[in-house]
């Protein structure tokens, strides 16, 4: 009893200690070391535990697991909205978001409303060049326009915020779909349940950022093209197809790697499988071409060739391969190597343990050291080839893998179902159940721990309330008729390009402008009727002054 006590003890100490590690600066990966290795001794302390205790093995039955599932989706589905809702609902005219991406997306969006794909640059363009736009006499967001094209329907409602959670719940629901198509009802579930409650989904759903769409087109063309591979019919190669042509204007990238696995054995298997798919594989390609079409037009109209991009127009130093590259215009491009290349891999595919499915990569082994079906090799091909690809761009950070993201939670559900297997196999004399629904319990619980506490979601909207400072106390003020110089802003590098957000003919009541110092006065004379005030952030006190200016 003594020897339980202490388990569940250093179980529960540490992962309240992983739960209290904090971010800070730039050390994420130090972070991650930390976590882990707390959340492994706790998962390790806590598995001990429940060998030993057959009344925890009893209490865990399906019946009573899947009650719990149901709470959590209620309580998860109803926390995002609410999340999603807190962040952005005082958005209004202007995002205040972590990412410039937000920004440049919702600034789209906008364009899109008006009926057109840009407007014109205003006279003295310098004071309104920003991050992530174009601004050389037309502007506009420099990404693809299928993301600003979904949000704009959002825009239109006014409920912006609601998009991404939207689609973030039918990915869920899609994610379970795909599970029970292939492989049970348990592995859907569970792959649901966990991308519910995972770290990225939690950083991706409320927000303006387009990963949550790409990964629900994603997971649906990939449960039409099983659809299609098992029972070929127009339906559902048509829309796998329009599916593909969605995510491709949205990230193309993204399009490619995503399709390439199973489009390849599609073709071989209308070139050399009984069923003759050939016809299906064809409709497919041709509700794609749409697409294709669609950007090839839409990067004329903007860039005058149909083969180059805003994204590749704004910065050519932002692409794949080797070389000198750069995230922005306003950062000296450095060398990308292959080595530096391999490192980003090495660090992304760690930091995928704790932002994607904890311990993601045991689970997997149990799928690879199992049987394995033609399925399981077309969501491992999935991931290698999100994976694989995007080595070649520079920028490290896991987003990029999270159009692959159904396949590695329905592998990692795949993997924790057939550990009751492979814990039989290796350790026979030690009689165990229901650990699947242990350790799916566990993996969500510590997530909530380090990820979900009420103290960290009441940090992440205090955040975004830090950085809505300056449209808060222009709001707050009843200011109208008024231009504000932004010479110090709340975003941690000081980017001002966050909050240089107008009215689309720059002439509306607040303009939010660059501070070029002794220039300022051209723009004081180009607006002789308004009042001119100097915004700074005072990064000690954590607040913002206006100075009037005369």
């Amino acid at each position: 009893m003594i020897a339980k006590i202490v388990l569940l003890l250093i179980s529960i100490g540490s992962l309240l200690t992983a739960g209290a590690v904090k971010f800070i600066g730039d050390e994420k990966e130090i972070v991650f070391v930390k976590i882990v290795i707390l959340t492994f001794i706790s998962f390790v302390s806590l598995t001990v535990f429940f060998i030993k205790s057959k009344k925890l093995q009893d209490f865990l039955e399906k019946e009573r697991v899947n009650k719990i599932i149901i709470i959590l989706f209620s309580i998860g589905i109803i926390s995002f909205l609410a999340i999603s809702f807190f962040l952005h609902n005082k958005d209004g005219n202007y995002v205040a978001d972590i990412t410039l991406d937000s920004v440049s997306y919702f600034t789209q969006a906008k364009i899109f409303l008006t009926g057109h794909l840009n407007v014109p640059s205003p006279k003295l363009k310098d004071f309104f060049t920003t991050g992530y736009c174009i601004n050389d006499g037309k502007y506009y967001s420099k990404y693809f326009p299928g993301w600003p094209l979904i949000l704009a329907g959002g825009l239109s409602l006014g409920i912006p915020w609601i998009i991404n959670p939207i689609f973030g719940f039918l990915t869920l629901l899609v994610v379970y779909l795909i599970g029970l198509e292939i492989y049970d009802r348990d592995t859907g579930l569970f792959a649901a349940v966990l991308l519910l409650f995972s770290y990225l989904f939690y950083f991706f759903t409320p927000s303006y950022l387009s990963e949550p769409t790409v990964l629900f087109f994603s997971s649906f063309f990939f449960y039409l093209m099983i659809k299609t591979l098992k029972e070929p019919k127009t339906v559902t190669s048509l829309s796998a197809g329009f599916c593909l042509g969605i995510i491709f204007l949205i990230r193309p990238l993204s399009a490619f790697a995503v399709s390439l696995p199973i489009m390849s054995y599609f073709l071989y298997t209308s070139i050399f499988d009984k069923k003759k798919n050939t016809i299906h594989f064809g409709i497919t390609v041709i509700a794609f071409l749409p697409a294709l079409f669609l950007l090839l037009t839409y990067n004329y109209y903007q860039t005058g060739s149909i083969f180059l991009t805003p994204f590749q127009y704004y910065n050519p130093f932002d692409s794949l391969g080797f070389g000198l590259r750069s995230p922005d215009i306003f950062i000296e491009p450095k060398s990308y190597t292959f080595l530096d290349a391999l490192k980003n891999l090495v660090l992304n595919l760690a930091l995928l343990n704790l932002e994607s499915v904890l311990f993601l990569f045991l689970f997997l082994s149990f799928v690879i050291i199992n049987k394995k079906n033609k399925w399981d090799v077309l969501l491992l091909a999935t991931i290698f080839s999100v994976v694989f690809i995007h080595m070649f761009y520079f920028f490290r950070n896991t987003r990029y893998y999270y159009a692959a993201f159904f396949g590695i939670f329905l592998l990692a559900s795949r993997g924790i179902n057939l550990s009751d297997i492979v814990f039989k196999k290796y350790l026979p004399n030690i009689p165990v159940k229901n650990l699947n629904y242990f350790i799916l319990l566990f993996i969500v619980m510590a997530n909530i721990f380090i990820t979900f506490s009420p103290q960290k979601i009441l940090n992440r909207i205090g955040m975004i309330e830090q950085l809505r400072d300056p449209f808060s106390i222009v709001k707050n003020r009843n200011l109208t008729n008024s231009v504000i110089f932004l010479k110090s802003v709340p975003e941690k590098y000081n980017n001002i390009s966050y909050y240089v957000q107008n009215p689309l003919n720059f002439d509306g009541e607040v303009l939010f402008v660059r501070n070029l110092g002794e220039r300022n006065i051209e723009l004081m004379e180009y607006y002789p009727e308004k009042k001119f005030y100097m915004y700074e952030f005072d990064r000690k006190e954590r607040l913002g002054k206006l100075t009037v200016l005369k």
